[in-house]
C-alpha cells in the first residue's frame, strides 16, 4: 500500500514478476483495494499470490519510532513480520523509507557484528558495468567503523552479482589525496587502508562513474544527496534536450534520428531498470524502493529479492564475522 501509485502500479509490478519469475508474490495491505487490482491482472498467464489482509497504513509523514508503536497491523510491518517468521524470503516497499529500516531493524534484527545496515545502490558507470554505491542513506549519523562495514558488505554484494573474487573499494571524496575531506573522512581513509582488503584510496564523483572501484563507499548523508544529485541531472538534462530539440526543425528532425540512441542512454540512468535497493546488515532481505516506483521498478525490485534469496545474501555476509 505504500508509493506514490499504489496500488496500481505495485499489485501490476508484482503480478508480472509472479509470472516471470515463477515466485509467490503475497500482497499485504487493502484487501479490497488489492481484489480491485487484481481483477485486471487474473486473465492471462496463471501466477501464484496469497493476500494478508491489514487494516492500517503508513504515510510518508509518519515517524519511524509513532510507526513501531502504533502501526504493527500495516501493510509495511506485517510484510516484515512474514520475512522474519519464514513465511517469505524477502520484503519489497516503495513506502516510507524510514519507516521500513526501523521495522526491518526491529524485526528482523542485525547481523551479529554488524554495527548499522547499510543501503547499497547499483549506478551505471561509462565503462557499462554498474558500481555498486553504500551507503545510499541508512546511516546519516556515522562514524569511521560504520563505513569500513559498509566496504565489506558493499564487497560481499558485488561480488554476488558479478563473481568477482575481490572487488575493489573506493572512499568517495572531494580529491584523491589521503588528506583530502573533513577529520572523519581522513580518519575513515586510515582505517579502511588498514583493515580493508581490495582498498584503492578516495575516488572523486567523476572517477565513480568511471568505475574506478566497484564497490564506492559513503556516510549515508553524503549518499543520499550523491543518488538524489544523479537522478535529478538525469531527468534534468535529458528534459532540457527534449525542449532543446522540439524547438526547431532541424532539432526535430535531428531528433528523430538520434531517437533510439537516446533511449539507450535514458534507459541505463533510469532508476527503475535497477528496482530496488537491499538494505544490507540484517538477518532478512529487506528490498527499499523509491517513493516513486512504477510497476517496471517493483518487477524487477522482486527480480532483485529473489536473485539475493537464491544467492544465500544474509549467510553470505554473516560470514565476515565469524
Amino acid at each position: 500500500m505504500g508509493g506514490d501509485f499504489a496500488p496500481h502500479e505495485i499489485v501490476k509490478g508484482a503480478v508480472d514478476a509472479a509470472r516471470a519469475f515463477g515466485v509467490t508474490i503475497v500482497l499485504t495491505g487493502d484487501e479490497s483495494a488489492i481484489n480491485v487490482e487484481l481483477a485486471a491482472d487474473r486473465e492471462g498467464a496463471a501466477f501464484s499470490y496469497e493476500i494478508v489482509p491489514t487494516s492500517q497504513t503508513i504515510s510518508y509523514h509518519d515517524h519511524p519510532a509513532e510507526v513501531l508503536r502504533t502501526r504493527k497491523d500495516s501493510s509495511l510491518y506485517r510484510a516484515i513480520q512474514l520475512v522474519a517468521d519464514g513465511s517469505c524470503e524477502a520484503i519489497v516497499s516503495a513506502g516510507n523509507t524510514g519507516a521500513q529500516m526501523a521495522i526491518s531493524l526491529f524485526v528482523l534484527g542485525r547481523i551479529h557484528g554488524v554495527v548499522r545496515p547499510g543501503l547499497v545502490s547499483a549506478i551505471p558507470s561509462t565503462t557499462g558495468e554498474p558500481f555498486y554505491f553504500i551507503d545510499s542513506g541508512a546511516v546519516a549519523d556515522w562514524v569511521p567503523e560504520n563505513i569500513l562495514q559498509f566496504a565489506r558488505m558493499g564487497q560481499v554484494y558485488c561480488s554476488l552479482l558479478t563473481g568477482k573474487g575481490q572487488p575493489s573499494i573506493g572512499l568517495l571524496n572531494i580529491g584523491e589525496e589521503p588528506e583530502k575531506g573533513s577529520r572523519a573522512i581522513t580518519e575513515t581513509y586510515k582505517l579502511l587502508a588498514e583493515k580493508s582488503q581490495g582498498f584503492i584510496g578516495n575516488v572523486e564523483p567523476k572517477d565513480a562513474f568511471r568505475h574506478a572501484a566497484d564497490v564506492v563507499v559513503s556516510d549515508g548523508f553524503t549518499g543520499n544527496i550523491f543518488i538524489k544529485t544523479i537522478e535529478a541531472t538525469a531527468e534534468s538534462l535529458f528534459g532540457m534536450m527534449k525542449d532543446a530539440l522540439k524547438s526547431s526543425v532541424k532539432g526535430r528532425l535531428g531528433g528523430a534520428l538520434a531517437r533510439g540512441n537516446l533511449h539507450a542512454v535514458k534507459d541505463k540512468l533510469d532508476y527503475s531498470q535497477y528496482g530496488g535497493v537491499p538494505l544490507l546488515g540484517l538477518r532478512g532481505i529487506s528490498i527499499v524502493c523509491h517513493g516513486r516506483s512504477n510497476a517496471n521498478a517493483i518487477y524487477h525490485a522482486v527480480r532483485v529479492a529473489k536473485s539475493m534469496s537464491e544467492r544465500d545474501l544474509v549467510k553470505r555476509i554473516e560470514a565476515i564475522w565469524r
